[in-house]
């Protein structure tokens, strides 16, 4: 049986029991918040639906699982977000690992100093990292794909140059003829770039998505992450967010939780 649950006019789910009860657990479903199955015509208190599951629902409104005085804006997604505040105790024993933790003005340094190879090889370490934590992510498979396309357009570019200079076509005004094969591969390699750019565009968008998924349900902190900053600086506005999420980490395990 899945329930939705309703907040301040706003529908999310649907939840299995066990997902109302894990979600109260951590804060992020109130027991006052209201929930209904599809066959119900009424909703009803969360609590009541769950006083006769096995946990307690007493067990979840503590001061030690939340605080129900504290509503985050969360994240806004129709998928989830009851949005409260988190832990510090849920935090500080999370099984899931760290994120990669350099700070994100390094990768911004890195990225400058190497043209920005460097953006690529820090995107698959999160992808790698987001596969751990989410294992039926595929935005690393999109990063690969971005490799793939780039070392082919790199090497028939290598190619066109050398059959250019080859033909004295680089070097003498005077043979600056170019046939239909010369056409035929700038046109592949336009569209090897524009294919590179819709997979990397894919994988950043992927990579939001599991984030936003992981850190609103899993280890609920109330993340939020711009479409807008998403496309236009992806690897540093990602990285930002993850170290101010390991800080919070790192905080909860030495007793001194704070909210995203």
């Amino acid at each position: 049986m899945h329930y939705h649950v309703s907040r301040n006019g706003q529908t999310y789910g649907p939840y299995t029991l066990e997902d109302l009860q894990r979600y109260v657990a951590s804060g992020n479903v109130l027991p006052a918040d209201l929930a209904k199955t599809d066959e119900m015509t009424d909703w009803v208190p969360v609590s009541e639906i769950l006083a006769g599951s096995a946990v307690p629902v007493a067990a979840f409104s503590t001061p030690g699982y939340a605080n129900p005085g504290y509503v985050s804006p969360g994240y806004v997604d129709p998928a989830y977000n009851p949005g409260t505040y988190n832990s510090g105790a849920a935090l500080a024993a999370s099984p899931y690992p760290d994120a990669p933790n350099l700070h994100w003005g390094l990768v911004l340094l890195f990225s400058f100093l190497t043209c920005f190879l460097f953006t690529i090889i820090w995107d698959i370490v999160i992808a790698v990292w987001v596969k751990k934590i989410k294992p039926n992510s595929t935005a690393l498979y999109w990063y690969i794909a971005v490799i793939v396309i780039g070392v082919i357009r790199k090497v028939l570019g290598l190619m066109l140059a050398g059959s250019l200079v080859r033909h004295g076509m680089l070097t003498d005004p005077d043979h600056l003829s170019f046939g239909a094969g010369f056409f035929g591969v700038a046109a592949l390699l336009s569209l090897l770039g524009l294919a590179m750019l819709v997979c990397l565009i894919v994988a950043n968008f992927v990579k939001r998505s599991d984030l936003l998924e992981h850190f609103n349900t899993a280890e609920p902190v109330g993340l939020q992450l711009s479409g807008v900053m998403t496309f236009f600086f992806e690897p540093w506005y990602f990285q930002y967010h993850l170290n101010k999420i390991n800080a919070m980490k790192q905080a909860a395990r030495f007793g001194a939780p704070r909210p995203y």
